[in-house]
């Protein structure tokens, strides 16, 4: 696919414009994944005899951050304020030294953690709590579903949910979403996906784990206001950050990847969704209450404020739990 950074400009909201609508976030998002995705292209092509499928569903990302993608098609080369040497002595230029330090001990803590080997026929299984407008979980009740054809927009449920999702290792094989409610376990969802979705786990194992060399996989040509660089760049590291910890080099290199960009502090006592205390890093500008969580004593990532990534694992069958 070839992504004329014109037409994608003409998307972007003009400077100053508030958050963009959700509608919005989806389709800057799936620009840049694609954009990302076109290098190492594993969707499976069908055959004219092949019987019709659903049509495809994309695969809603883990960790879904609530932030602005004004520039999410195209973040430019990333700089470093004069905060990032701490030569001004300043607050915030301690802040980041400190949010740095931290980042060091998590890459390397990242990088010390085995490697898992996954085969094509496998799955990669994640559980995750968090609102259901977070997660993009709905309920539907049977007889809801029996009135409508086609799509509709069910009733919003504002409570806590958690999710279990399985992708395909290699995008050739549907993969499932589940979803119920924390406080009322009667209210569930299953839901099939077609297609690979985003990057596949094949695609994360092909990004390069130089934290100079990600952080301009995740650039195109695209204009992109310097104010808006870190929080598109924490965006979009936070849609792979996830599945990334089944990677130990990837891993290592998103969180040194964060740690070169401008404004990252440390929050201490912080809850990720599921309300597991720990330390937190976020960025100048960010969401209210905004959080990446580590667990304090392992360093392991924990999701973020917004929503839990309570575990990782690989599945040999879509809708099997890993042991442990």
């Amino acid at each position: 696919m070839t992504t004329d950074p014109q037409e994608l400009a003409e998307l972007l909201p003009a400077p100053g414009r508030p958050v963009l609508s959700r509608d919005r976030h989806r389709v800057l998002r799936e620009h840049l994944m694609q954009h990302i995705a076109q290098e190492h292209d594993t969707i499976r092509e069908q055959s004219p005899t092949t019987a019709p499928r659903r049509p495809a569903r994309r695969r809603l990302v883990l960790v879904a951050v609530p932030l602005a993608l004004a520039a999410a098609v195209g973040l430019g080369v990333v700089a470093v304020d004069n905060a990032r040497d701490g030569k001004d002595g300043s607050a915030a230029a301690d802040g980041h030294r400190k949010a740095v330090q931290l980042l060091d001990r998590i890459a390397l803590a990242a990088a010390d953690r085995t490697a898992v080997t996954v085969r094509d026929d496998q799955f990669v299984y994640t559980k995750s709590q968090g609102s259901a407008a977070e997660l993009g979980v709905h309920f539907s009740s049977a007889a809801e579903l029996s009135q409508h054809k086609g799509f509709f927009t069910p009733q919003p449920y504002n409570g806590a949910v958690r999710q279990e999702q399985w992708d395909s290792v290699d995008g050739r094989t549907d993969g499932l979403r589940k979803g119920v409610a924390v406080a009322d376990p009667a209210r569930k969802m299953v839901m099939g996906m077609d297609g690979s979705g985003y990057l596949t786990f094949r695609q994360l194992q092909a990004l390069p784990v130089d934290p100079d060399a990600l952080l301009k996989k995740f650039s195109s040509d695209a204009k992109v206001p310097a104010a808006r660089r870190t929080e598109t760049v924490v965006e979009n590291l936070g849609a792979i950050v996830g599945e990334a910890t089944l990677l130990p080099d990837l891993s290592a290199a998103i969180y040194r990847a964060m740690a070169e960009l401008p404004g990252v502090s440390v929050v201490d006592h912080v809850k990720d969704a599921a309300g597991r205390e720990g330390v937190g890093l976020t960025f100048k500008d960010a969401p209210k209450g905004y959080a990446w969580v580590f667990d304090s004593s392992s360093l392991v990532y924990r999701g973020t404020t917004k929503a839990a990534l309570l575990g990782v694992g690989v599945a040999d069958r879509a809708g099997e739990v890993p042991a442990g």
